[in-house]
């Protein structure tokens, strides 16, 4: 099976969230590959694991409006443990050691999440990465 951190170098995008304003970076942007460089150093030793955590689409948009998210689109849906998703959503915290994985299914984030522990790491260099973009 492939584990969801495989189906991340497919996404077509990704967008960041700063306290709801959002700044979305393609595939073929230096940012795109600054955002991804940081990504695969955090997730380098990740473990997926099972997941308690479910995502209810209307309190998950509020949270969004504050605090750094990032969401990874697809340009078409994927099926991952049995759970389909068209975009990947978590938040992001530089002491974070772990985080769910919201899955955007139907335009919604509704559902069950998938989780990663992210082992020896945090989420500090994503975050320093995230950070510099939005200063520009």
């Amino acid at each position: 099976m492939k584990e969801i951190c495989g189906y991340i170098a497919e996404a077509e995008s990704i967008c960041l969230y700063f306290d709801g304003e959002s700044a979305c970076y393609a595939k073929d942007t230096a940012e795109y590959a600054d955002l991804m460089q940081a990504w695969e150093k955090m997730t380098a030793h990740a473990v997926q694991m099972p997941a308690f955590g479910v995502s209810i689409d209307k309190l998950t948009k509020e949270e969004m409006r504050s605090g750094l998210w990032a969401e990874f689109t697809f340009p078409c849906g994927h099926t991952c443990a049995g759970m389909p998703f068209e975009a990947l959503l978590f938040k992001a915290e530089a002491g974070y050691k772990g985080f769910n994985l919201i899955r955007k299914n139907g335009g919604k984030y509704e559902g069950r999440c998938y989780y990663l522990d992210l082992r020896e790491g945090d989420m500090s260099g994503f975050c320093g990465a995230a950070d510099a973009l939005r200063k520009k």
